[in-house]
Parts: C-alpha cells; sequence; structure tokens
C-alpha cells in the first residue's frame, strides 16, 4: 500500500470514530428534548383548577392573603397546568385589585376624618403657634399622597385586567 492510501484510510477510520461519537452524545440530547417537550398531563388540570375555585372563594370573602397565598402555591405545585395557571393570572390581579379598592375606601375615610379635624384647629392659639395644627396638617398631606398612590394602583390593576382579558 502507498502512503497515500494509507492515509486516506487513517482519515477515513478518524472520521467514522467522530461520527460514531457524534452519534452517541446526540441520542441521549434528543431524546431529552423529546421528554421535556412533551404535553403537559391532562391529570394536572384538574388539581389547579380545584385549587383555583378555592383561591377564587376566598377571594369572594375578601380573604386576600389566603387567596393569593393558595394561587402562588398553584404555580408552585402545578407547573404544567398551563390553563390553570393563565386564569390564576387574572385571579390574582382581581385579588391585588380588590385589596387595593378596599384600602383606598380605608385611606379615604382616615384622610377625610383629618381634613375634618385640621379643619377645625386654629393655627395660632394666643398669638402663638399651634404644633398640633401644623402635625395635623402634616398628616393630612401624608394620608393624602398615600390615598394617591393607592388610586394609582387601582388603576393600574384595572388596566391589567382589561389587557390580560384582551389577549386571552
Amino acid at each position: 500500500m502507498d502512503v497515500e492510501s494509507e492515509q486516506f484510510l487513517q482519515k477515513r477510520a478518524t472520521f467514522a470514530l467522530a461520527m460514531k461519537t457524534k452519534d452517541f452524545l446526540l441520542l441521549p440530547v434528543a431524546a431529552l428534548a423529546i421528554i421535556s417537550c412533551q404535553q403537559a398531563p391532562a391529570n394536572d388540570e384538574a388539581p389547579a383548577a380545584a385549587m383555583l375555585d378555592e383561591a377564587r372563594q376566598l377571594l369572594a370573602v375578601r380573604d386576600y392573603s389566603a387567596a393569593r397565598d393558595t394561587i402562588l402555591s398553584l404555580r408552585r405545585q402545578h407547573p404544567t397546568a398551563l390553563d390553570a395557571r393563565r386564569a390564576a393570572i387574572l385571579t390574582l390581579d382581581s385579588v391585588e385589585l380588590m385589596e387595593a379598592r378596599d384600602s383606598a375606601a380605608a385611606c379615604e375615610q382616615r384622610l377625610q376624618a383629618a381634613r375634618d379635624s385640621f379643619a377645625q384647629m386654629p393655627p395660632r392659639i394666643d398669638g402663638h403657634t399651634n404644633d398640633a395644627y401644623y402635625l395635623q396638617q402634616r398628616r393630612v398631606m401624608a394620608l393624602d399622597q398615600s390615598y394617591d398612590e393607592i388610586c394609582a394602583k387601582v388603576k393600574f390593576f384595572v388596566r391589567k385586567i382589561d389587557i390580560d382579558r384582551q389577549a386571552d
């Protein structure tokens, strides 16, 4: 055999070995990809839907923290229940919206009481500065700012829910 033939045979053997190694490594990667891309098991939707119903019932009785915890548990325990998770997004937004509305109502009541109290206070008593007047003025301003922030949160969640509903 001449040198060129031997070199050709060596290159061919090296190439064949490389192809076998490549196929050997490619097979487990392909199998893993196929397994990971399988559809979610149908039986995962039922318990997730039950948890979602529980969260909605908790929302109806205004138990916001329990409803939020139930939804977060649903997301952790049923990562493949896509339909339930999609519906849970709207439910969680509704929890946040209703909680913000309740907070806004409570803050508005406190703000109105603080304004009424402030309106009755004189800025000066016997020619001296009334410290209670200015303290109440700061309270009113802080409550007013809190109320504005809560109202912005309500507007955000109203818009977010509308956008999420349009996307479905």
